[in-house]
């Protein structure tokens, strides 16, 4: 005869010493080490487009992006990212510029992503030319 303590108990009794976590966590920036401040400027609503600021970032990224493509492969997707942002935001008086920078953002990323630098950078890796 068994005994009823010998007997595996089959009930499930999860761990309540550790908070459950969300699965879903919003995305990380993506981009350099500059786009991923300027979306931070953004999530803390502190970039101003009406003084034209973004056209110093853009032209502060072509020459970082220029200098040094590798470090920039997930940029095109940064200011894809930047551009969806600041189409999303509320408008205010300091940001009367928003339109016209997502169309110059959309078109930064549009610009990186066909560079085609990305097939360089393989061919260099692989000890070929293009």
């Amino acid at each position: 005869m068994s005994d009823s303590s010998d007997s595996e108990d089959s009930t499930y009794n999860p761990s309540r010493s550790a908070p459950l976590k969300p699965i879903a966590t919003e995305p990380e920036s993506c981009g350099c080490y500059l786009l991923q401040a300027v979306q931070d400027q953004l999530d803390a609503g502190l970039f101003p487009t009406t003084n034209g600021d973004y056209l110093d970032l853009i032209f502060t990224h072509r020459e970082a992006f220029y200098a040094f493509p590798q470090g920039h492969r997930l940029c095109a997707i940064g200011f894809s990212d930047i551009a969806k942002k600041v189409e999303c935001r509320k408008w205010r008086t300091d940001r009367d510029g928003d339109v016209e920078a997502v169309n110059a953002f959309r078109n930064e990323a549009w610009m990186i992503a066909n560079q085609g630098w990305a097939g360089r950078l393989v061919a260099e890796l692989h000890g070929s030319s293009c």
